[in-house]
């Protein structure tokens, strides 16, 4: 009669509580205490990292609203034709911007001129949208609260899936060492078994 290979769910259960089979040696009691700990150590890092993202959303939403205190959007007519479009190897148009020569009014009247980013293929007296910050200079708009969320909820993600991977190669590390010593143990055991045979066959 033969016997089906444990499952997963036994294996696990054998790992993290070694102590129910009698052929648990100690470094095998300490490997399940440790992957315990990572566990444990994985579910506490979830409050530090949503802390985290929690206060990445706040400082960014005080500089979300600065700087929509701070920037205005206005029009600006090009000066100059932008870049011709691309067309793709299959004969599609393949979309960008470039910057182009332009001029925008300021609210006190005064025009302004220089680069702005345009999309390919506007010619010359085209209007595009731009931001400006308080000196009249083009700069990014403000973000918007998407952007504040999106960043928060990002930084918490990947500082844990990034703690989690540390901690997940540090149990992987503790595994290696840890079987190196089994392997060096039964390769003692089996010696001195071998050497009894060796005595109780002469």
């Amino acid at each position: 009669m033969t016997t089906s290979p444990p499952s997963r769910a036994l294996r696990l259960d054998r790992l993290l509580r070694p102590g129910r089979n009698p052929l648990a040696r100690g470094v095998d009691r300490f490997e399940s205490t440790a992957v315990i700990l990572f566990v444990m150590l994985a579910l506490l890092l979830v409050p530090v990292m949503l802390t985290l993202g929690s206060l990445t959303y706040a400082s960014l939403a005080e500089q979300g609203e600065q700087q929509a205190q701070t920037r205005h959007e206005t029009v600006a007519v090009l000066a100059k034709d932008a870049p011709k479009t691309t067309v793709g190897s299959r004969g599609e148009v393949v979309g960008g911007s470039s910057k182009v020569a332009a001029r925008w009014q300021l609210p006190d009247g005064t025009t302004h001129t220089g680069p702005v980013e345009a999309d390919d293929g506007l010619k010359a007296g085209a209007e595009v949208p731009v931001w400006l910050d308080e000196s009249g200079k083009p700069v990014d708009p403000p973000m918007s609260t998407m952007d504040v969320v999106g960043a928060g909820v990002l930084v918490a993600t990947l500082g844990w899936l990034a703690s989690v991977g540390l901690l997940a190669l540090g149990c992987w590390g503790l595994h290696r060492l840890l079987d190196r010593r089994r392997y060096s143990a039964w390769a003692t055991e089996w010696a001195r078994v071998e050497q009894d045979w060796h005595n109780q066959s002469r």
